[in-house]
C-alpha cells in the first residue's frame, strides 16, 4: 500500500506570509515616493546615493553586489545619477573593466536633505527602537534562509 501526499491546506492570500512583505514593500514604496519627490530621487537612486554618502565611491560591481541586484539594473541607475550631476565615474587605471563611482559636489550636498526622507520614514513606521531591531532581525533572518534556499534549488 502506498501512502499518497495529502494535498495541502488551501491559504488565504491575508494569511500568506510573502503577500503580507510584498503589501509592506507596497506600503514603504509609496511613502518613499512623497518623501523622496523634494530630492528629485526614486527609491533605488536613493539606495545608490545612500551607499555612495557611507563609502565615498564604490565601483559598479560593488554598488550591485550592496543593492543585490545585477549590474544590468544598477548600470543605467548611475547613469541617471550621472546625467543629474550627482555622480561622476571614472575606469581605474589599473583594471579598465572597472568602473568607480564618486559623488559630485551636488552629490554630496543633496545628503543634507536625505535626513528629513529618513526621518519622514521614521515617522510612518511608528516603531520604538527596540521594535525596530526586532522587526530588522526577523526580516534579515527570512531574506538569508529564503537566499539559501534558492541556492539550493
Amino acid at each position: 500500500m502506498t501512502d499518497i501526499p495529502e494535498k495541502p491546506a488551501s491559504v488565504e492570500l491575508d494569511q500568506m506570509l510573502c503577500f503580507a512583505v510584498y503589501r509592506a514593500e507596497q506600503a514603504f514604496n509609496r511613502v518613499y515616493r512623497t518623501a523622496l519627490a523634494p530630492t528629485g530621487l526614486t527609491y533605488p537612486q536613493f539606495l545608490t546615493m545612500k551607499l555612495l554618502w557611507s563609502e565615498g565611491s564604490l565601483s559598479v560591481g560593488e554598488i550591485s553586489q550592496r543593492l543585490g541586484v545585477d549590474s544590468g539594473t544598477t548600470t543605467p541607475l548611475i547613469k541617471r545619477l550621472s546625467l543629474m550631476g550627482l555622480v561622476t565615474k571614472m575606469r581605474r587605471d589599473d583594471d579598465e573593466r572597472r568602473v568607480d563611482i564618486y559623488l559630485t559636489e551636488k552629490g554630496r550636498a543633496l545628503q543634507e536633505k536625505s535626513d528629513a526622507v529618513t526621518q519622514c520614514i521614521v515617522d510612518a513606521v511608528g516603531m520604538d527602537q527596540p521594535q525596530v531591531n526586532a522587526t530588522l532581525a526577523t526580516i534579515n533572518a527570512l531574506s538569508a534562509k529564503l537566499s539559501g534556499t534558492t541556492s539550493d534549488l
